[in-house]
């Protein structure tokens, strides 16, 4: 409950369907949360404590804060806080997981995200405060990703990051493995050359040695009246593949040249082992810092990731049944253990809250909770949700955890994090209430009694 002084008053409550419009839930001055039992991530638990926020960033965190006079205070006695989850790696905000043309590096993400989309609506639902998102598996070079916060009337108040990454897919989009690397490869040369010539003060695609000085350039040859000079046999001009126009191959190939200098990380999707085996190769040849996205099989490539000790980001299936094609025997595949057990840092993604194949893996609690039952300590398993994937991604100086100085993006719980019986009580972002569950008229319809 939200106690207010008289000369405070929180503005009109207008509510769009399901949720509050956080614009429309601005903080008047401080907020204290009081009462509650604090998971930091860093540090202990803290039994019973207070968290004060001013100006959308926490100022003190303990058992004993001074609360101003002036502060608005949530009661959560009995509750649980703890930071906001952060989602490293999904395509759900955006109006299309892809382009039709599967190279796209000079697009972004921004583009294509909607404010008002119902996946931002679950993600404060279910407590997901800040998302990477990421262009589809379903490519080969798919664009730039971005990391925004899940509440905001417009696109640049939510924008965390604008360039957060390139998306690569060694998934075939169309033909096969052999040539999604080769068309791959092509255009990394093309940047990594470009960046060679630029070192040697060459402007892009005209080598220094390419004419002496003074010399004219070649004259093209002289067409043949009549007409144009159609192209011979085996010599006919490529279309770039990049776009149709210059100002986009000029983008995309910037993009490329920033990956490769390693200013942006890469994601990589890998869908197999042996696409892991490919990645290595491609990491090894063109110097960019990947971030690995893996599917369900990956794990047999395990004893390669482990050795280069980054945090992965697991597929959604993380149980699941194999049969040996040979003894036809069935084996159950248990991903977070196989991981834990190759000494593999990971964290986790959902398969989103569109299409889903099962109901568990849409939610991060969910697969927390999953690695717990097969060994994971509870400790380890919320920084996976957490300050892990914030660290992964780069912004663990913002969020992914309770501490002084960072964002205020914190969950109110009505028990355990990991329990299937807990709600998201309320979530906050930005030291802002953007949901809460008593205003939520779906959940209130879903939980309705059924007239007989």
């Amino acid at each position: 409950m939200i106690k207010h002084l008289s000369r405070y008053r929180i503005g009109t409550i207008l509510l769009m369907g399901l949720l509050t419009t956080p614009a429309s839930l601005q903080a008047d001055g401080p907020l204290a949360i009081q009462g509650a039992r604090i998971i930091p991530i860093v540090g202990e638990p803290i039994a019973v404590g207070t968290i004060l926020i001013r100006d959308g960033k926490i100022e003190a965190v303990g058992k004993e804060v001074s609360v101003p006079g002036e502060a608005k205070v949530i009661d959560a006695t009995g509750k649980v806080v703890m930071p906001g989850f952060v989602d490293a790696h999904n395509a759900g905000a955006m109006t299309s997981a892809n382009e039709r043309n599967e190279l796209v590096p000079f697009l972004s993400v921004v583009d294509s995200i909607d404010p008002v989309s119902p996946y931002f609506e679950e993600c404060r639902r279910n407590g997901i405060t800040t998302s990477a998102v990421v262009p589809g598996n379903s490519t080969l070079i798919g664009g730039q990703a971005a990391i925004v916060k899940t509440a905001g009337q417009y696109v640049n108040d939510m924008l965390l990051r604008r360039e957060a990454g390139l998306k690569i897919s060694l998934r075939p989009a169309s033909g096969n493995r052999m040539s999604q690397i080769a068309k791959l490869r092509k255009e990394l040369d093309k940047a990594k050359k470009a960046i060679e010539a630029e070192a040697k003060g060459e402007k892009p695609g005209i080598p220094a040695d390419s004419k002496k000085e003074g010399e004219e350039a070649a004259k093209p040859a002289d067409k043949p009246e009549g007409g144009t000079e159609e192209p011979k046999e085996g010599n006919t001009p490529s279309q770039p593949e990049t776009g149709g126009d210059a100002a986009s191959i000029a983008a995309g190939l910037e993009a490329l040249k920033k990956a490769i200098k390693g200013d942006q990380p890469v994601y990589i999707y890998c869908e197999t082992g042996m696409d892991v085996t490919s990645a290595i190769q491609l990491i090894a040849d063109y110097g960019f810092k990947p971030i690995f996205v893996l599917g369900p099989n990956c794990y047999k490539a395990a004893d390669l990731l482990a050795k280069r000790n980054e945090t992965v980001i697991l597929d959604p299936s993380l149980v699941f049944w194999e049969t040996n094609p040979r003894t036809r025997e069935d084996k159950k595949i248990i991903i977070p253990q196989l991981y834990r057990t190759a000494k593999v840092p990971f964290i986790f993604q959902t398969e989103g809250f569109g299409a889903r194949t099962s109901l568990g893996s849409s939610f991060f609690w969910f697969q927390a909770a999953t690695a717990v039952k097969y060994g994971m300590p509870e400790k380890e398993a919320l920084e996976a949700i957490t300050l892990a994937p914030a660290k992964r991604i780069g912004i663990e100086k913002s969020v992914g955890s309770i501490e002084v100085g960072k964002d205020a993006d914190l969950l109110i719980l009505t028990g355990e994090p990991l329990s299937i019986s807990t709600w998201v009580d309320q979530t906050i972002i930005d030291g802002k209430v953007v949901y809460d569950r008593t205003k939520d008229e779906k959940i209130k319809r879903l939980l309705a009694p059924v007239a007989e």
